[in-house]
């Protein structure tokens, strides 16, 4: 019996638990130049980035405007120039001070990044044939 049984049923409710990772596509290391146009009030904003790590769902960039949670952005592949509409999903502020911002696509785009990014589909087949 876990050691928090006893407690009422509010304390058992705010302690954390384990919940693992769901994430829609396997993320993959990758430094691509992007684009990334928005608003900030009524002003434009257009900020030049770098990726940390990509997926078939978005993107995970270092942003130093001040975007907010769920805030639409336009981004831009400067390898292939196409250009895709997302939401920021997340933000992290790291320990040296900067913002990165999780970058969710609002339309499907598997090939927005190109050809080799892994799917849950070559991931399940490695694991049965490992």
């Amino acid at each position: 019996m876990p050691r928090w049984a006893h407690l009422g049923r509010q304390a058992r409710e705010v302690i954390p638990r384990y919940i693992p990772e769901q994430r829609r596509a396997p993320r993959a290391l990758a430094a691509m130049p992007v684009l990334l146009y928005g608003r900030l009030g009524d002003e434009p904003f257009q900020e030049h980035a770098e990726t940390i790590d990509v997926s078939a769902s978005g993107g995970l960039v270092p942003i130093s405007a001040e975007v907010s949670c769920a805030q639409k952005l336009l981004l831009t592949n400067l390898q292939t120039n196409e250009e895709l509409a997302c939401r920021v999903a997340r933000l992290v502020r790291t320990q040296q001070g900067k913002t990165l911002a999780g970058l969710e696509f609002l339309e499907p785009a598997p090939r927005f990044w190109g050809e080799s990014l892994p799917s849950h589909n070559s991931d399940a087949l490695a694991r049965r044939q490992s």
